[in-house]
């Protein structure tokens, strides 16, 4: 049987040790600071990183030239500077917000940044994503699809075990390169388009724009043009972004230009956008697409004329150099023949005639 001395000496004996851990703990707190707030990824400077190398799932490399970052995965294609800088700068802000103690990455991929030599300055490792669920009564969620919406990723440094979750889901990371890429190959304004030509073969519909009206050339007396389709044709080339950029080694053949159609609109400016469209890429419904801008000047303004040039310069420097593929819907507005755009005269309603008022018989006196 334990006497009351020994309980005594017992629950001292637990007091001090209980201290002890206390004071080791705090301790131990002094000595090991938070990590959370700090950088992700420590003295990184945006000036010299010149090349982004993704791996993982999909490959991705962006790459600075002498006329600017390009994405030689598209092959070559101009990448969006507002993008890379932004991207850029949030792996530089990127802050800790929680270190997860025993988490593991599996199959992470690697956002290396490197020197224009090539030499790695910097290696980030990205886990999955972490999901938050809508507020209550959100049954929809944010994205009308009902459950949570990503807000945040786990990640890691190179040379280093520990496991970050970090506010920033960094999806332009993932390995698309229309993340990096601006994807608008044409934004036509269709208020101003004043003429239309869609040929297909040996056909040629012609659609003109007269005080503010469409009107289809050659109409027979018993047609029209369908009013209702007009808007999906003069807005085609209105903010039309691409799918992806096609291989400059296909030939023509392959595209399927030569046998394609052409649409092509006139400004009211002199600006002409002249488009083919060609088969359907391999794999899907997409459109094989290729789009040059020409000027025929209206009037006889040096500096507007100078101006529009220009602007046709550039747009052939940008888009026009390249060959996309673009959604089937979009080929769709750009590919329309004459019975896609014209219906039966409707005839004039004939007004019933007028039916008599049967006689009144007078009463009888």
């Amino acid at each position: 049987m334990m006497t009351r001395s020994k309980l005594t000496t017992l629950a001292a004996a637990a007091a001090v040790l209980g201290g002890l851990a206390y004071l080791t703990s705090q301790r131990n707190r002094v000595g090991s600071p938070s990590l959370v707030g700090k950088p992700v990824l420590d003295s990184l400077s945006l000036s010299d990183i010149k090349k982004i190398e993704i791996g993982g799932s999909k490959k991705l490399l962006l790459a600075s030239s002498d006329t600017g970052w390009v994405i030689p995965s598209l092959y070559g294609y101009p990448a969006d500077i507002a993008k890379i800088r932004e991207n850029l700068l949030k792996l530089t802000e990127l802050k800790i917000g929680h270190v997860a103690s025993g988490k593991k990455l599996e199959n992470p991929a690697l956002v290396d940044l490197q020197s224009d030599a090539g030499r790695s300055l910097a290696t980030l490792r990205l886990g999955e994503k972490t999901m938050r669920q809508p507020p209550a009564g959100d049954s929809m969620g944010q994205f009308g699809g009902g459950g949570g919406y990503p807000d945040g990723r786990f990640v890691s440094a190179a040379g280093s075990d520990t496991v970050f979750l970090v506010k920033d889901t960094l999806e332009a990371f993932d390995g698309d390169p229309k993340s990096w890429a601006d994807t608008q190959i044409a934004a036509v304004p269709s208020t101003d388009v004043t003429a239309i030509h869609l040929t297909s073969g040996d056909a040629t519909v012609r659609l003109d724009k007269k005080d503010g009206a469409w009107t289809l050339n050659g109409l027979g007396e018993k047609e029209e043009f369908d009013t209702s389709k007009s808007w999906s044709v003069e807005g085609a080339l209105n903010y039309l972004n691409f799918s992806s950029v096609v291989d400059p080694a296909l030939t023509e053949e392959q595209l399927g230009f030569a046998t394609g159609s052409v649409f092509t609109v006139m400004l009211k400016t002199g600006e002409i956008y002249s488009a083919r469209v060609g088969a359907a890429a391999e794999g899907g419904s997409d459109r094989y697409f290729k789009i040059r801008a020409s000027f025929n000047p209206t009037g006889t303004n040096e500096t507007e004329n100078a101006e529009i040039s220009k602007r046709v310069e550039s747009f052939n420097a940008k888009s026009g150099k390249w060959t996309y593929t673009i959604p089937s819907y979009n080929a769709d507005n750009m590919t329309k023949r004459r019975a896609d755009l014209v219906k039966p005269k409707e005839e004039p309603k004939k007004e019933d005639a007028a039916t008599p008022a049967p006689a009144v018989t007078p009463p009888t006196p």
